[in-house]
């Protein structure tokens, strides 16, 4: 507490004194107030953090004689995606945590859609990977792209993700 009145007693004398000049502050080394109000863990992230890189695998089915709003239906039950309904039933429903709860749900999703002709649905999966399903057809075919994203290189690979893409049919057949 001591060390930061006095850095803010110190940073108003100096300011008062030079006018508000950025130079003269600098000539201080004072031209980054933050190193001396916070503590490391405090400090804000830099443009040099390192981001992970995520790669990303496909799959694209065939034509499926299902209409795609029934696809769409069966996969977003099967594999939990939350839809703009969903979020918005939850943050209707009354109860005193309804924000919360919609809110919850809605994390690490998105959900497009434009019924009779496509689909989008997305979420994260296994942890900080993510899985998104395309699906565009009429009411009487479906033809569904999905995409499986993982900064893991591991999780790319056709051991990972084949048994995913052969699930894929059989829920859209309803099985």
């Amino acid at each position: 507490m001591k060390k930061m009145f006095s850095a803010v007693f110190f940073t108003t004398l100096l300011l008062a004194l030079t006018g508000c000049s950025n130079n003269a502050l600098n000539e201080f080394g004072l031209g980054n107030l933050n190193s001396l109000l916070n503590s490391p863990s405090q400090q804000p992230a830099t443009e040099n953090a390192e981001s992970t890189r995520r790669d990303s695998v496909t799959w694209t089915s065939g034509t499926f004689s299902v209409p795609v709003d029934v696809v769409a239906m069966r996969l977003k039950q099967h594999y939990g995606f939350v839809s703009d309904t969903d979020i918005a039933a939850a943050r209707n429903s009354g109860q005193g945590n309804a924000g919360w709860s919609a809110s919850a749900i809605s994390e690490g999703s998105s959900w497009e859609a434009q019924p009779g002709t496509n689909y989008s649905m997305s979420r994260n999966w296994a942890g900080n990977d993510r899985l998104t399903l395309n699906i565009r057809g009429n009411s009487q075919n479906s033809v569904i792209k999905a995409t499986y994203i993982s900064s893991n290189p591991e999780h790319l690979k056709d051991s990972w993700t084949s048994r995913l893409w052969k699930q894929i049919p059989d829920v859209v057949h309803g099985g």
